[in-house]
């Protein structure tokens, strides 16, 4: 029984059968027929259940199927939320618990088309599966590709360990429902996929951001295995401070249950933080969002660098990459150089021998060009350079800044490369912007189809396997090219840490 829901198929009901109704498009998935909009040949559907609601007796437990229905459910819409503060962006989109859905379009319901599956960015903490959705669908539809977005639970409960979650379901792994849910709906996808026009076995998993963090987790994880051909990790990080054990998680469990106004560490512990609605979990953790994946033994079962460089993982397609001023998210969040040593023990004097020996750089210059690297770009060039021991593996440096943009920022910042990749970007704004975007959506396209982003002919710089000798990184700019050897110095100091904390060799 040891955590079957991960394969178990979410859906229960058979039949296929496909219609075009006056009302809109109707397909039968496996739950259920659903009833989406026409597109062109193919059609768009939003909100459709892949799992039973999460709230009640089953929050902090694993996704549940969801009940079977018969009448064809509205399509049209994206659904609900799950549970966040409130944002900009969210904040007209209702919320709730029972938020575990999928959004599908499809250019054509009659073929066997690739499928791109979205996980979406947010620090674990924000966002949906609606962010860059429609446009994502516009740009890859057109391109006979088949988009995919989902939703996942986020901050504490998505991510919570606790020991009276061990005393009640004793043999489940806690910690990450947020990664047991999109293991679920890849589950949706392998099984239902084929009915919207998909190929279940030419599915690529892409993600910026917590959403890169995600595909990271999930090409180590080996509970995913088989759900995925391909996978692309934007911004994902992967190298430091990407999981914690199940002890600390557990401790940082019991100190969030204290400050919710809960105490003892039993099954009485949860039935209490079960009582609070959302929002009085939320305000349990102020400041900066905290959450990542936990080492459960499970679903991950060590570090997710450790996990690449021991070829652990899903042996598909990989591209990695982050952009040349990531430190954009740390200056949202309010890091500076004493959070910078309290939360990851980086003593900036150390540091400067590295990046800044003739003491020329401004200290804030220094702390931005070290949040940069530490997270991002080192993380970035080691996953890629990790998994290329074992499979095609590809490595990207964002570091293109729109003409609007120039000589106000210090660089391309956190996930900027994908609104460029999705469509988002304002390729509108004039005809760099445009060629910059529609390069960046040929080569993941070609990624998405053939499991190799190409080059080489078509007006793309050839992008080769980051591995060998004077492997090199695209660098993606003004002028776009293979740059070997790219930031050697500062990668290897992180790779260096790395190595020497974990044993392992280097990328």
């Amino acid at each position: 029984m040891k955590a079957a829901w991960l394969f178990a198929g979410l859906s229960l009901v058979g039949g296929g059968v496909v219609a075009a109704a006056p009302a809109g498009l109707v397909v039968v998935t496996e739950s259920g027929p659903v009833r989406g909009v026409a597109w062109g040949s193919g059609g768009r559907f939003k909100g459709i259940p892949f799992a039973a609601t999460t709230g009640g007796a089953h929050r902090w437990t694993p996704p549940r199927p969801v009940a079977p229905w018969t009448a064809p459910l509205d399509a049209s819409q994206f659904g609900p939320v799950c549970p966040q503060p409130e944002t900009a962006k969210e904040r007209d989109a209702r919320q709730s618990e029972d938020c575990l859905s999928v959004n599908v379009a499809t250019p054509s319901i009659k073929g066997r088309l690739p499928v791109l599956v979205l996980i979406h960015g947010g620090a674990f903490y924000v966002g949906s599966g609606a962010e860059r959705f429609d446009d994502a669908a516009s740009v890859y539809t057109r391109r006979g590709i088949v988009v995919v977005s989902l939703n996942y639970r986020l901050g504490r409960l998505g991510f919570f360990s606790h020991p009276g979650l061990r005393d009640e379901q004793p043999g489940v792994p806690t910690g990450n429902y947020w990664l047991m849910d999109q293991i679920a709906g890849l589950n949706w996808v392998r099984s239902n996929i084929a009915r919207f026009g998909g190929d279940p076995g030419k599915v690529t998993i892409m993600g910026c951001s917590a959403g890169g963090s995600s595909v990271n987790a999930l090409v180590a994880s080996p509970r995913s295995r088989g759900l995925f051909a391909r996978a692309s990790a934007h911004s994902g990080g992967g190298l430091n401070n990407a999981t914690r054990p199940q002890a600390q998680a557990e401790r940082e469990g019991v100190a969030f249950a204290a400050r919710a106004g809960v105490s003892g560490e039993g099954k009485d512990a949860i039935a209490a933080l079960r009582r609070l609605d959302p929002a009085a979990v939320m305000a349990a953790d102020p400041g900066p969002p905290n959450f990542g994946a936990v080492v459960d033994g499970d679903l991950i079962v060590e570090e997710t660098a450790v996990a690449f460089a021991r070829g652990h993982i899903a042996r598909v397609p990989y591209i990695a990459g982050s952009t040349s001023n990531e430190a954009s998210v740390f200056g949202l969040m309010g890091f500076d150089e004493k959070v910078m040593k309290e939360r990851f023990g980086i003593d900036m004097a150390a540091v400067r021998k590295v990046y800044d020996p003739q003491g020329k750089l401004a200290p804030a210059e220094l702390l931005r060009q070290v949040q940069t690297d530490f997270i991002f770009t080192a993380a970035a060039a080691a996953t890629a350079g990790l998994a290329a021991r074992w499979q095609p593996s590809w490595y990207y440096h964002f570091a293109y800044v729109p003409p609007a943009e120039r000589g106000k920022v210090a660089g391309a910042p956190h996930c900027a490369d994908f609104g460029y990749v999705l469509g988002t970007a304002k390729a509108s704004e004039g005809p760099e912007n445009a060629r910059v975007a529609g390069m960046m959506q040929d080569y993941w396209a070609n990624f998405i189809r053939s499991g190799n982003p190409g080059g080489g002919s078509g007006g793309l710089a050839r992008w080769g396997e980051y591995k060998g000798p004077g492997r090199g990184a695209l660098v993606i700019d003004r002028k776009t090219a293979v740059v070997r050897d790219f930031r050697v110095g500062q990668i290897g100091y992180w790779w260096g840490l790395w190595a020497g904390r974990t044993g392992e060799a280097l990328p």
